[in-house]
């Protein structure tokens, strides 16, 4: 019964799309573009209709299928490739609207071009799509200073399981990616913006994952004006080309100088670092996104963990025991620090 239901699904989808609806392979999953909101209400009204699910894709940065786990069996893959629109405001306002298939790093190119940036965006911006990455409610660049991702979603548009269309606060986001979530698929989302002219980098080098640990904790205690802060162990670092140490770095706004200088090399100092002059400091952030290049085939297997500051140290001295894991960590104001690890062979 359910596998009748399911081909049903695909005659009606067929009919109703065309050749925008496909297969993976033959007789594999079966995949859509639709190509505006009023296309995606009509999607899911059909598939609502003969109770077989959509499943949203990002750009392939995930270690799933999808945002949201595994790719359920019968269901219907919703790309959105053709929904890639953004609106910039016309005036001075901090936000800026863009579809579930726009790129975070284009994005933010174009916000660049009006001397302004996204208050925060992936560590994948090169590869993720703003739909994939509102499904994870993640941590990134920039969350030093403004959290996690869905505390700078001014508001999102949603098509529910049935069709209907309507606008949810960012706040509510967290609801969409759990498993046992509506079945509500974004379709647009209001960003918070920053001013951008003016971003210096920083970086610093440590011998120890202890000492980098430290200071990252000195750090999130003292809150200077930082916008964000990051780190890597020394397998990612020399991957990237840099010193084959453990590196601290992020960015400010130029103006908060003063109040950078001081609790930086404080806490850099008393845990035995050095700053890495300016232009070493630009190398290592003009590298913050590697392995994701938009270039590459592929994205290298990642795995993700949230974890307290208070156990970074522990983390780091993981990789360091095993000597071919790759780490990197973004620090977010909640006291908190997204893990990224990779397998050195596959960088």
């Amino acid at each position: 019964m359910a596998e009748t239901r399911y081909q049903e699904a695909i005659e009606a989808l067929a009919a109703a799309f065309g050749d925008r609806l496909g297969l993976t392979r033959p007789g594999g999953e079966a995949f859509l573009s639709p190509a505006g909101v009023e296309e995606a209400r009509l999607m899911a009204e059909i598939s609502n209709r003969y109770s077989v699910p959509l499943v949203p894709l990002g750009a392939g940065t995930g270690n799933g299928s999808t945002p949201e786990g595994p790719t359920p069996e019968r269901g219907v893959l919703v790309r959105f490739d053709l929904m890639q629109d953004v609106r910039l405001p016309e005036n001075d306002e901090t936000w800026v609207e863009a579809g579930p298939g726009a790129s975070w790093l284009n994005l933010d190119d174009e916000l660049r071009a009006r001397a302004r940036g996204l208050a925060v965006y992936p560590t994948s911006a090169p590869r993720a799509t703003v739909g994939g990455w509102l499904a994870t409610d993640g941590l990134g660049v920039g969350s030093f200073e403004f959290g996690r991702l869905r505390e700078n979603v001014l508001s999102a548009t949603v098509v529910s399981a049935r069709g209907d269309l309507r606008e949810i606060p960012g706040e509510d986001l967290a609801s969409l990616s759990r498993p046992e979530g509506s079945g509500s698929i974004v379709v647009g989302a209001r960003l918070r913006t920053r001013r951008a002219d003016a971003d210096a980098p920083l970086a610093a080098a440590f011998g120890s994952a202890a000492n980098l640990a430290a200071t990252v904790e000195s750090l999130s205690d003292s809150r200077p004006p930082l916008w964000h802060l990051a780190f890597l162990n020394p397998v990612l670092a020399r991957a990237r080309h840099l010193e084959g140490e453990y590196l601290l770095f992020g960015a400010y706004p130029r103006e908060r100088e003063e109040g950078v200088a001081g609790p930086l090399g404080e806490a850099v100092g008393k845990n035995r670092g050095r700053l890495l002059c300016a232009a070493d400091a630009y190398r290592v952030w003009g590298e913050r996104f590697f392995p994701v290049t938009p270039s590459a085939a592929s994205v290298p297997e990642v795995v993700r963990e949230v974890v307290p500051l208070t156990e970074v140290r522990d983390a780091l001295a993981r990789a360091e025991g095993r000597g071919t894991v790759a780490t990197q960590g973004s620090v977010s104001r909640s006291g908190e620090a997204l893990l990224l690890t990779f397998e050195e062979e596959r960088l």
